[in-house]
């Protein structure tokens, strides 16, 4: 049974001795061949969120890198092993742009399982997912989230099994917890209870830390977003937060993830310029159940840039599923980004079926978008008087206004006429061009 590893362990560091440990464990397991892709420092494209791989070229990226032999070689596995550093509970940047492009995998439609809506599968097996990462330092709410992660990976990717490890700095370690959590894999979605607990969870990690309350006169606005300019629903939802704050006299900055690609003394300086301001507002889209890579890699960078600086640091996660309660991990990720960089938390506005505000005007509620600028009108005095986003505004936003059973039908139907527009055939949204077999609907 082979396994497909997916790393960012370059030689020279502990990561490598992580790799070859991870390799090691999976023989002695009985997975094998081994075929591992290797992406630090290769030229990996980053996700452009544009569905191509949906509704242009069905099941493929069009973007031609070495995303398409990895790609090829996670169909034909029984396992997915991804090791890499962890970011703040979630895989860091460099290892996310490889995960980011593994939607390719998956049909565009929607179906409702473990509670949730879930895109329907592309292929007729999928691989378990085994995640293994890399800590800076101990910390249990960083294992816990990264094991959250992974089982929300391991639902949306059909795995059969799924093994979390995160592990900390003392190599002698590594072996024996590799070890064991290989042979004892679990289930996916196993701990999952029922709709009502997935609520009462994103309300809890959505709450804002407290805190002094000190009023803000700046305030910087990420778009996580890697869209054109113009294009995505995170800039919308960031312009319409500018427009309030600078109502309110707060002067305003405005960045986009994609201006982050590279490493430059004008990346650097767009960091701490983030790190500067009183407010952090991150809007960003929910991609494989966490941050997008850009995102995660602009707060990299802002984490490095934060010397003593007070700040409230608020993230808008919007997510294309109808329930927000898709958000619960990334917002834990951001939660232990405001942490680490020396933010307070001041909550977040998780936003489900985010696909409505795509082409709404967001100055006024109305129709479909009713609860979403009611939020926004809560949300922006309370963090103008730096209190946070306010228990009201949070419950405005998580509450959806079309049944979910409607959002999936007219999903369903919205991705079907735009492959009609591009002259896509119908027939084709559900090929798997990867593997021999293609489904049929």
């Amino acid at each position: 049974m082979k396994a497909v590893i997916v790393s960012t362990a370059p030689d020279g560091t502990p990561l490598a001795s992580l790799a070859r440990t991870v390799e090691q464990r999976l023989l002695e397991t009985g997975l094998s061949p081994i075929e591992r892709f290797e992406i630090s420092g290769t030229r990996l494209a980053y996700c452009q969120g544009d569905f191509d791989c949906w509704l242009r070229t069905p099941g493929r990226c069009r973007v031609q890198d070495g995303q398409q032999a990895m790609v090829r070689a996670i169909t034909s596995a029984a396992a997915l092993v991804l090791v890499g550093p962890i970011s703040f509970g979630g895989f860091g940047s460099e290892l996310e742009r490889a995960t980011n492009r593994l939607l390719c995998l998956l049909s565009p439609f929607f179906e409702k399982r473990a509670y949730l809506t879930h895109h329907e599968p592309r292929y007729a097996r999928y691989p378990s997912f085994v995640s293994i990462g890399l800590m800076e330092r101990e910390d249990p709410y960083v294992r816990a989230t990264f094991d959250a992660l992974n089982d929300a990976n391991a639902i949306n990717f059909f795995a059969p099994r799924r093994v979390a490890v995160a592990l900390g700095r003392d190599p002698a370690t590594w072996g024996s917890a590799i070890g064991r959590a290989l042979e004892s894999p679990r289930i996916p979605g196993a701990t999952l209870v029922d709709r009502a607990s997935l609520r009462r969870e994103l309300l809890e990690v959505a709450g804002a830390d407290p805190g002094e309350a000190r009023p803000i006169r700046t305030a910087a606005l990420l778009v996580g977003s890697t869209k054109p300019r113009g294009a995505s629903v995170s800039e919308r939802l960031a312009r319409a937060f500018i427009d309030r704050l600078g109502a309110a006299g707060v002067k305003c900055d405005l960045h986009f993830a994609t201006e982050f690609v590279h490493d430059s003394a004008a990346t650097r300086e767009r960091a701490r310029a983030i790190a500067a301001a009183d407010l952090f507002l991150l809007a960003t889209p929910l991609y494989i159940d966490a941050l997008p890579s850009l995102a995660t890699r602009a707060l990299e960078s802002v984490a490095g840039e934060r010397h003593d600086h007070a700040g409230l640091f608020v993230p808008l996660i919007n997510c294309g599923f109808p329930e927000p309660e898709h958000t619960r991990t990334a917002i834990r990720i951001a939660r232990t980004f405001a942490r680490t960089a020396g933010y307070r938390f001041g909550g977040a506005l998780p936003l489900g079926g985010g696909g409505a505000a795509e082409n709404a005007m967001l100055e006024t509620p109305h129709g479909p978008v009713v609860h979403l600028v009611k939020a926004i009108d809560l949300a922006a005095p309370a963090l103008v008087a730096g209190e946070g986003v306010p228990a009201n505004a949070l419950s405005e936003i998580v509450q959806g206004v079309i049944p979910e059973s409607l959002y999936r039908f007219f999903g369903d139907l919205g991705f079907r006429y735009r492959a009609y527009t591009l002259g896509t055939k119908q027939s084709a949204l559900n090929a798997a061009p990867l593997t021999a077999e293609s489904r049929s609907r």
